[in-house]
Protein backbone atom coordinates (compact mmCIF):
# COMPACT_ATOMS: atom_id res chain seq x y z
CA UNK A 1 0.00 0.00 0.00
CA UNK A 2 2.68 2.45 1.29
CA UNK A 3 4.33 1.73 -2.61
CA UNK A 4 1.22 3.44 -4.35
CA UNK A 5 2.13 6.71 -2.69
CA UNK A 6 3.98 8.84 -4.21
CA UNK A 7 8.17 9.01 -3.01
CA UNK A 8 8.03 12.65 -1.96
CA UNK A 9 4.87 11.88 0.46
CA UNK A 10 6.46 8.68 1.90
CA UNK A 11 9.52 10.47 3.16
CA UNK A 12 7.42 13.09 4.61
CA UNK A 13 4.77 10.44 6.28
CA UNK A 14 8.06 8.66 7.18
CA UNK A 15 9.65 11.61 8.80
CA UNK A 16 6.41 13.12 10.61
CA UNK A 17 6.40 9.52 12.19
CA UNK A 18 9.83 9.33 13.14
CA UNK A 19 9.72 13.12 14.38
CA UNK A 20 7.19 12.38 17.38
CA UNK A 21 9.50 9.57 18.52
CA UNK A 22 12.43 11.16 18.67
CA UNK A 23 10.97 14.45 20.13
CA UNK A 24 8.49 12.59 22.72
CA UNK A 25 11.80 10.41 23.44
CA UNK A 26 14.50 13.61 23.49
CA UNK A 27 11.37 15.71 25.76
CA UNK A 28 11.23 13.11 28.12
CA UNK A 29 14.95 11.92 29.29
CA UNK A 30 16.37 15.83 28.54
CA UNK A 31 15.58 19.32 28.82
CA UNK A 32 16.30 20.24 24.81
CA UNK A 33 16.60 23.43 22.60
CA UNK A 34 13.15 22.75 20.60
CA UNK A 35 14.19 25.65 18.05
CA UNK A 36 17.38 24.07 16.99
CA UNK A 37 15.53 20.41 17.36
CA UNK A 38 12.89 21.56 15.42
CA UNK A 39 15.52 23.73 12.69
CA UNK A 40 17.38 20.52 12.41
CA UNK A 41 14.61 18.32 11.14
CA UNK A 42 13.31 21.21 8.80
CA UNK A 43 16.76 21.74 7.35
CA UNK A 44 17.41 18.18 7.10
CA UNK A 45 13.58 17.26 5.36
CA UNK A 46 14.18 19.56 2.86
CA UNK A 47 17.36 18.48 2.21
CA UNK A 48 16.26 15.38 1.76
CA UNK A 49 12.85 15.74 -0.53
CA UNK A 50 15.47 18.85 -2.86
CA UNK A 51 17.12 14.95 -3.37
CA UNK A 52 14.98 12.66 -3.83
CA UNK A 53 13.23 15.14 -6.11
CA UNK A 54 16.47 15.34 -8.03
CA UNK A 55 17.08 11.61 -8.36
CA UNK A 56 13.51 11.05 -9.67
CA UNK A 57 14.18 13.76 -12.94
CA UNK A 58 17.27 12.28 -13.15
CA UNK A 59 16.31 8.92 -13.19
CA UNK A 60 13.57 9.76 -15.48
CA UNK A 61 16.01 11.34 -17.77
CA UNK A 62 19.76 9.28 -17.49
CA UNK A 63 19.18 6.43 -15.19
CA UNK A 64 22.45 5.38 -16.08
CA UNK A 65 23.99 8.53 -13.58
CA UNK A 66 21.72 7.98 -10.86
CA UNK A 67 24.51 6.31 -8.66
CA UNK A 68 26.66 8.93 -9.40
CA UNK A 69 24.39 12.14 -8.77
CA UNK A 70 23.08 10.12 -5.32
CA UNK A 71 26.80 10.36 -4.40
CA UNK A 72 27.70 14.03 -5.75
CA UNK A 73 24.04 15.47 -3.61
CA UNK A 74 24.86 12.96 -0.71
CA UNK A 75 28.38 14.52 -0.55
CA UNK A 76 26.75 18.09 -0.86
CA UNK A 77 24.41 17.47 1.71
CA UNK A 78 26.98 16.47 3.80
CA UNK A 79 28.82 19.55 3.40
CA UNK A 80 25.75 22.08 3.76
CA UNK A 81 24.97 20.21 7.07
CA UNK A 82 28.28 20.37 9.06
CA UNK A 83 28.01 24.58 8.24
CA UNK A 84 24.28 24.19 9.48
CA UNK A 85 25.27 22.22 12.76
CA UNK A 86 28.38 23.92 13.30
CA UNK A 87 27.30 27.70 12.85
CA UNK A 88 24.05 27.24 14.50
CA UNK A 89 23.30 24.17 16.46
CA UNK A 90 26.54 23.67 18.26
CA UNK A 91 27.16 27.42 19.90
CA UNK A 92 25.01 26.66 22.79
CA UNK A 93 28.09 25.74 24.70
CA UNK A 94 25.65 24.31 28.07
CA UNK A 95 23.58 22.18 25.69
CA UNK A 96 26.29 20.88 23.03
CA UNK A 97 26.37 17.19 23.65
CA UNK A 98 22.42 17.10 23.85
CA UNK A 99 22.17 19.29 20.06
CA UNK A 100 25.15 16.95 18.50
CA UNK A 101 23.76 13.84 19.72
CA UNK A 102 20.05 14.49 18.73
CA UNK A 103 21.48 16.30 15.36
CA UNK A 104 23.54 13.24 14.09
CA UNK A 105 20.38 11.07 14.87
CA UNK A 106 18.53 13.22 12.60
CA UNK A 107 21.26 13.60 10.08
CA UNK A 108 21.56 9.31 9.82
CA UNK A 109 17.85 9.10 9.87
CA UNK A 110 17.33 11.44 6.61
CA UNK A 111 20.34 9.87 5.10
CA UNK A 112 19.13 6.52 5.34
CA UNK A 113 15.89 7.99 3.92
CA UNK A 114 18.27 9.32 0.59
CA UNK A 115 19.64 5.46 0.38
CA UNK A 116 16.20 3.86 0.58
CA UNK A 117 14.73 5.79 -2.01
CA UNK A 118 17.05 5.84 -3.93
CA UNK A 119 17.94 1.86 -3.89
CA UNK A 120 14.32 1.96 -5.06
CA UNK A 121 14.90 4.17 -8.32
CA UNK A 122 17.75 2.07 -9.07
CA UNK A 123 15.99 -1.54 -8.60
CA UNK A 124 12.71 0.14 -10.60
CA UNK A 125 12.57 -1.74 -14.25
Amino acid sequence: MLKKIPITVQTLLISIVFFLIHFGIATSFNHIDVLRFMMSYATQLVMTLSIIMALIKINEQAKQQLGFAFLGLSTLKVGISYFFATGYLFQNKEMLQINKTNFFIIFLFFLSLDVYFTIRLLNKK
